[in-house]
Parts: C-alpha cells; structure tokens; sequence
C-alpha cells in the first residue's frame, strides 16, 4: 500500500491512509502522505475484521475524499457500504484470491460469510486489480471481470538510507556460514515454513545458518518447533523488521526461500511478495513449484526448485544449489535483468493508467 500512495501521491492526489494498530504492530516509519491507524480493541479475527470495518465506515462515511481505494476482501464492507452512501467511485486492490485462502479451510461458515460478501461486492465494482495474471484469469471465471495485473514489486531505485544494522541484529548474522533466508509477515499455516526447520537438522550447523524473520498466525509455533528440536544453533529467529532493515539483512544472504504448499487455490496461484525482495537483493531463490513462481524462475533463470516438502530433500536442494559457486553466480548475476524489467516504476503505471480512468468517468 505504501508504494501504491506514493504512486498516487506523484501523480497529484492527496492521501489519507487508514490502517489498524494491533499489540504487535511495528511503528509507522516516515511518510510523506497522512497515515492514520485505528487501535484495535479486539485481536482475533472475527471481532477484529467487524470492529475495523464498523469504525472504518464511519471515518469513511464522514471523512473528506473523492475517491475510495479498499485494499483485500476484508475491509471491502466498509469501503463498499461508504462509497455507495456518499456516491463516491471505489478502486478495490486484492493482494489475495481471497476465498482459496488456507485460512478459511475447514471453516465452511465464515467461508460462507465471506463468499457472500464478494458475491455482493464484486460484480459491483467496476475498476479492480491483483498481483498476478493467475488470479486475474480465476476471477475472470468467477464474475467475468477483467482484471488488471500489478505485480507487488520493489522500486528499481531504491533511496538507502546509509545507516548500519543495529548491532542486536547483526551479531545473530554467522558471517562464516551461508545464509538462508525465510521472511514474510504471514508466516501461516501451508507455508512450508515447519519443514524448512526440520531440514536444518540435515544440514551442517558450520556451513548453513537459517534466518527467519517475519511474524503470523504460526509464528510462536515455529520459536516453539525450534526450540523444541534444539535448533537454535542452526536456526536465528527475528520479529518483523522495518523495510530497511529487512533489506540490509536480506543482502548478506545466500539463497532466499518461498515455500508455500500447493494445498490450495491462493498458494497455488500467488505470488509471495518476498520472491522479489530476494530478486532485487541479487539473492538467487529455492521456491515451490507454483504457478507464477516457476514463471518467473524460469524465465530468468534466478534460482530451483523444491519437489516435494520432506525436510531431507529441502535440505539436499538447499546443499546442492550452495555447493555449485559458478551456477550461484549466474543466477545472482541474471537478478539484475529482473530488475530491470520487474520493478515498481513499470508496475505504477498501471495503477496510474487505473485512476486516470477514474477521474474520466467523473469528469
């Protein structure tokens, strides 16, 4: 979303942005748009999804604006209920195909609940996005609405800041062993994140050194699975990071990995932010075989594939790919066509052309 209000910000819109505050919410960094964050009285999801959609309508509903962009399924209530009462155009940007997410397996009412509200809300909105043409080409079948496809990517120039890791983190970094990688702030349920600490167990503690940074709905369990299989020596676990310094950790890394399981329709046909972040690092990848993933793995040729999810093959790809320095090379050297041709100074263009169409159908 930030990169998004930037976007529309350089192109002379004026920008409110409404978030919530949980317990563990990381401070808001540094904007030059206004940033407002509601704190949540409620945690858990289903007084937590109704309490910031309620006072969300009302800040919507009184609140000066022009035009109403709700980010996911979840908030799309209020943003909905508020752009038809003030006859207001609504932009509505997925990051998810929301209902094949693992999260509502085998919660077939709050399913229900859910696919209602898209049924409701969908076919009424006319300009709506995704990350990926997978996820374009599956709402397609289920509305017969063409979407657009804006692929979460980081800008090809990014402004450093120049400042040094604190040295909290930097000391759990082993400089003489090769880095692996795992981040991402939905560290759920079908990630494969459980089997990557399993595989440790087969690697040597003095050539590998795993670092998962993030937080999720299975994040305690994973310190727990650590600890609990005496892996912390092996295995450094660190809460979520600010954008900074997540990408200073993310350059001194060996090999980036997105796991994610075929166990469903969202991670089959996703595409995990954190894929790029690697790629515009220069960090070659170790990924499932998804459908967007082995696109773009393939195509640039920046990384391999896991086969299956057994933590002793995990680690033997994990051996192999590390152990061959010239492919290791080539894959990191064939990270900057990437970038060049997948960043987000391409992608905003589409976000742009989006609310261009917008401010014509007002005019």
């Amino acid at each position: 979303m930030h990169k998004v209000c930037r976007t529309l910000q350089e192109n002379g819109h004026l920008i409110t942005l409404i978030g919530s505050k949980k317990s563990k919410s990381l401070p808001l960094s540094a904007r030059t748009y206004t940033a407002r964050r509601i704190t949540m009285l409620f945690q858990k999801k289903i007084f937590f999804y109704a309490e910031f959609n309620l006072r969300t309508f009302f800040r919507l509903l009184f609140m000066r604006t022009d035009r109403i962009l709700g980010n996911d399924l979840d908030v799309m209530p209020a943003c909905y209920l508020a752009s038809r009462i003030r006859g207001k155009p609504l932009v509505y940007d997925t990051h998810e195909y929301f209902l094949g997410m693992p999260e509502l397996a085998g919660r077939p009412f709050v399913k229900k609940v859910w696919q209602a509200i898209e049924a409701f809300i969908f076919p009424k909105v006319q300009h709506i996005y995704t990350i990926c043409d997978s996820f374009c080409e599956l709402y397609r079948k289920d509305y017969q609405k063409e979407l657009k496809a804006v692929r979460n990517v980081p800008y090809l120039q990014v402004e450093e800041s120049g400042a040094l890791l604190p040295t909290a983190i930097q000391n759990k970094i082993p400089h003489d062993r090769k880095i692996l990688l795992f981040q991402g702030a939905g560290i759920n349920p079908e990630r494969g994140v459980e089997e990557l600490v399993l595989s440790m167990q087969y690697l040597d503690p003095g050539q590998f050194h795993l670092l998962i940074i993030g937080g999720g709905d299975i994040f305690d369990q994973i310190v727990t699975l650590v600890n609990d299989q005496a892996l912390t020596d092996r295995i450094t676990i660190l809460p979520k990071q600010p954008f900074e310094i997540l990408r200073a950790v993310t350059r001194q890394a060996h090999l980036g990995l997105s796991l994610d399981k075929p166990t469903n329709i969202n991670h089959l046909y996703g595409l995990p932010n954190k894929i790029f972040d690697y790629l515009h690092c220069g960090v070659p990848v170790l990924v499932s075989r998804l459908v967007e993933l082995e696109k773009i793995v393939n195509e640039y040729q920046v990384g391999d594939f896991i086969e299956n999810h057994d933590p002793k093959h995990i680690a033997d790809r994990i051996r192999e790919m590390l152990g061959d320095e010239r492919q290791l090379e080539k894959w990191s050297e064939n990270t900057r066509k990437l970038r060049l041709e997948l960043n987000w100074e391409k992608e905003s263009k589409i976000v742009t052309d989006i609310f261009k169409q917008v401010e014509e159908q007002m005019s």
